[in-house]
């Protein structure tokens, strides 16, 4: 089956189709021996020959997506040039298969690997917004008025760092926060934290997206269900909590005083509401307005008058 080549390869695990764009604007593809630089170009990954920086890249039938709670001491990439455990060392061997976004060495926590490109773009891309979830072990205990500035955001090195939300969840004298964001810049949520006075001794990811790290120990792996995948594809279920929280009512306030449309008391005054109570209309009170959900109504006798565009107008008669 003919189909555009940055598919291909984002099915591969080769790259998301962005990243296949700029690999194929760059002369890196080549299709049975011949550099395509051409977007759009297609081909047949089962019949075709196809190939990045000369490797051969091999058809994958079945789209793969696993969700693994990585232990500290383990490397978030395919392979380590110094030969430190990697995440590919805890799960299957699948062809293409990669790990979505990164994990510094000293944090454990979620992290999804998969062989389809488009899955892992809708991910790790910062527009659409998939919340990630710490729980950070820092010094001391931080204060509401800390929390709002990493809410708020700094500036630090030259990079705004900031985040979504984030609450003290067990005050001590190293206490444990939780924090959400849905950018992963490099250890964000460590140098915002250590920028506010708070330097964090663990960290952990346990929630991303609508995922969560429960029933998962560290180390352990499973597979995401279709429901889970659709959800991630469909942007359900994934998106920042925060952005979508209702927010509380107001407290209910009962009014003290006059109304400031109130009569003064008279007999006529009374006597109106006292009828109007009776029927279930509102009270006319002289030339007043009197709003409701449908707009504005006048009252006593500028009610009557017909607007002059509602005026029935009679042509004149023409002829005997």
């Amino acid at each position: 089956m003919m189909e555009r080549l940055q598919k291909i390869l984002s099915r591969a695990g080769v790259a998301s189709r962005r990243a296949a764009e700029e690999l194929i604007a760059q002369g890196r593809v080549s299709v049975n021996g011949e550099t395509v630089q051409e977007l759009g170009t297609k081909a047949d990954a089962s019949k075709d020959a196809i190939r990045v920086d000369d490797r051969r890249i091999k058809p994958t039938v079945e789209s793969v997506y696993l969700l693994l709670n990585k232990p500290k001491g383990v490397v978030s990439t395919r392979s380590d040039p110094e030969g430190r455990t990697t995440v590919m060392d805890l799960v299957p061997r699948v062809p293409g298969l990669y790990p979505v976004g990164r994990l510094d060495y000293a944090t454990e926590g979620l992290i999804i690997l998969t062989n389809d490109g488009a899955f892992a773009e809708r991910v790790a891309h910062p527009r659409y917004e998939v919340e990630r979830r710490y729980h950070a072990k820092v010094k001391g205990t931080p204060s509401p008025e800390t929390l709002l500035r990493a809410r708020r955001g700094l500036v630090i090195e030259g990079e705004r760092l900031a985040v979504d939300g984030a609450r003290v969840i067990e005050p001590a004298e190293n206490s444990w926060v939780e924090v959400r964001l849905h950018e992963g810049k490099h250890h964000e949520v460590r140098r915002l934290l250590q920028a506010l006075g708070h330097p964090v001794e663990k960290l952990k990811r346990v929630g991303l997206g609508m995922l969560s790290a429960a029933n998962l120990n560290v180390g352990e792996f499973r597979s995401l269900t279709p429901r889970e995948v659709t959800s991630f594809l469909r942007g359900r279920g994934n998106t920042r909590s925060d952005k979508f929280a209702t927010p509380s009512p107001a407290p209910f306030r009962p009014r003290t005083g006059p109304r400031p449309d109130a009569a003064p008391n008279s007999a006529s005054g009374s006597t109106s509401t006292s009828t109007s109570m009776r029927t279930g209309s509102a009270p006319v009170l002289g030339k007043s307005l009197s709003r409701s959900g449908l707009g504005v109504t006048r009252s006593g006798a500028a009610a009557s008058r017909r607007p002059e565009s509602a005026t029935r107008r009679r042509r004149p008669r023409q002829g005997p």
